[in-house]
């Protein structure tokens, strides 16, 4: 099976910006398809033109709203923009499946110009998504393409099956929409003879990437057939930097591997695409940290303590877990203060999930003495009772007990952190200017509570060096090796590197 090209999605209204876009990405792409539902009318008159103005192979599309497209026009006119279009020297053609224009079609095969046969489902992965490419597949002279849509876990674990029971057909396979998005990254596992990209804040479809994430954070072209897999599940996921660090560091290393974001409402499901894929390990993110210990084989003694697990290996067919938050948590900590002041220290944990209890298990080690506030004062008593700590609700009862455990307060929970990033979950409490507040958020950089506790005059640190420690302990659990991670490692990498989207 040929590796996979990565295709340009190019979707400006004009064709002089079409060509801009195509200089730019031109020496990380393979291949362009011109939108031409995209163009203004006055330059749709002109689609045979458009190939002459690259070398690289185009596909000439114009997409219907019904299968996700932006024309306008009626069916007719989009019948004969395709038939002006194709006098273009374009590489392919893209036809939907209810699609059928025998002239057309003659004059495509009698020039050499491949039909893409696509269909579309902006709904679901559809049952029969094996036989309807298998139909488009018997006539050679067309390539089969679908774009469907997982809207689950398990919808992408059948979309992974299916993609193995066609490991032998000539295909464009794609996966749309957040659920989709490892798809595209690994295509070139999953036989697709396309991945397609979008500039920018010009997304053609939802899910696509853009070029540079694509290419230089992972590593597109070099994803082959021994190819190790690592990855991240969690819900949500896509703001996660993990990928950034990880994938960074396998390439530092020149390891033979790639980190992709899965984004995971069901762990279950996500073991059986685990399996399926040979995937090597995995990072575990909120909600799933208590979750994922049912289905491993074997757990140590740090998902004993916390019962939480982040980080899963695959170690002699079965899949063992550990959690490396809590040296990750706690490490960061003794740049500030000696093992011997923090004995002495006393500090307040909010919230009492998977993160909390990795967090409480390391102060306590530590020597402190913990309070532990939750929005649902059962679970802050439960966990308290676990460590032998303090407990409280996380309102003005709890913020007034704060004031005997305030030398470092610990935000665990997931308020405050992108897309919700307006919320503060200590918007009550008033700092005095002598605490050490540590959020464990890292996007952003400066939460809503860190921005209060600096104006206040506190010291802040956000969970961006835990990120880092925690990984750097991962990484070596994965790959058998010694990363070169380093504090400033994810800022150099999304400053420098991969462009804001």
């Amino acid at each position: 099976m040929k590796k996979s090209q990565l295709c340009l999605v190019c979707t400006s209204k004009t064709i002089q910006e079409n060509i801009e876009n195509i200089e730019k990405y031109k020496d990380r792409i393979d291949c362009i398809e011109l939108r031409a539902d995209f163009l203004s009318p006055e330059e749709q008159s002109v689609l045979d033109k458009f190939p002459a103005f690259t070398n690289l192979p185009v596909i000439l599309t114009i997409r219907r709203k019904s299968d996700g497209g932006v024309f306008k026009g009626t069916e007719q006119e989009r019948r004969q923009l395709l038939k002006q279009g194709s006098r273009g020297d374009y590489a392919y053609i893209d036809l939907e499946t209810d699609f059928r224009d025998e002239e057309l079609e003659a004059s495509l095969k009698s020039r050499n110009i491949k039909i893409i046969r696509s269909f579309h489902d902006l709904e679901s992965v559809p049952g029969n998504l094996v036989k309807r490419v298998k139909k488009i597949a018997e006539n050679k002279n067309e390539i089969p393409k679908a774009a469907v849509t997982p809207k689950s876990t398990s919808d992408l674990l059948a979309f992974f099956e299916a993609c193995r029971e066609l490991s032998h057909t000539e295909k464009i396979i794609i996966g749309m929409g957040e659920f989709g998005v490892t798809t595209r990254i690994l295509a070139n596992k999953t036989g697709s003879m396309i991945s397609y990209c979008s500039v920018p804040g010009q997304s053609a479809a939802p899910g696509h990437l853009d070029p540079i994430t694509m290419t230089t954070l992972y590593r597109f072209h070099r994803i082959g057939k021994h190819t190790k897999i690592y990855g991240i599940i969690g819900n949500p996921i896509h703001h996660s930097s993990s990928p950034l660090i990880h994938n960074r560091g396998l390439r530092d290393l020149m390891i033979d591997a790639v980190y992709v974001p899965f984004l995971t409402d069901d762990v279950k499901s996500f073991f059986e695409i685990a399996n399926l894929l040979s995937i090597e390990g995995f990072s575990v993110t909120i909600p799933h940290k208590e979750e994922v210990i049912r289905h491993l084989k074997k757990t140590d003694q740090h998902i004993e303590a916390v019962g939480a697990c982040n980080t899963v290996v695959h170690r002699g067919n079965h899949y063992i877990g550990t959690n490396t938050d809590i040296e990750g948590f706690i490490s960061p900590l003794y740049t500030y203060f000696s093992p011997d002041e923090m004995k002495s220290m006393k500090a307040t944990v909010i919230g009492a999930g998977g993160a909390s209890r990795a967090c409480v298990y390391a102060l306590r080690k530590a020597g402190m003495t913990v309070l532990i506030l939750n929005r649902t004062p059962a679970k802050a008593k439960k966990l308290s009772e676990e460590f032998d700590t303090q407990w409280g609700p996380l309102d003005e009862t709890g913020f007034s007990r704060m004031k005997n455990f305030c030398d470092l307060i610990i935000q665990t929970t997931s308020v405050g952190m992108v897309p919700k990033s307006e919320q503060d979950p200590l918007a009550a409490y008033k700092f005095a200017g002598n605490e050490f507040v540590y959020d464990l958020i890292y996007n952003p950089k400066l939460t809503r509570l860190l921005e209060r506790a600096l104006s206040a005059g506190c010291k802040v640190l956000n969970g961006e060096e835990m990120l880092v420690a925690q990984a750097h302990l991962q990484f070596k659990l994965f790959t058998g090796r010694e990363s070169l991670f380093k504090n400033n490692y994810l800022s150099d990498f999304m400053r420098t590197e991969i462009p804001e989207m």
